[in-house]
């Protein structure tokens, strides 16, 4: 019964763990951006795909604007 009660208690911890606030991630550096630039345009995508990677190079480019 002890084995039980100690196996829900941490079910239960990790539930509550699960629903905290995700901490902000940091800001990319220039050179990340660079980086992750260079990699998306050394890859090749599938159709279906090109729309996501377009809106994703559009958002690291916003950012490596900024």
């Amino acid at each position: 019964m002890k084995k039980i009660k100690s196996f829900i208690m941490a079910l239960i911890k990790k539930e509550n763990n699960e629903n905290s606030p995700i901490p902000p991630i940091p800001p990319f550096s220039k050179g990340e951006l660079e980086f992750l630039l260079k990699l998306i345009s050394e890859c090749t995508f599938q159709g279906k795909e090109v729309q996501v990677v377009y809106d994703l190079v559009y958002k690291l480019q916003q950012l490596y604007v900024k």
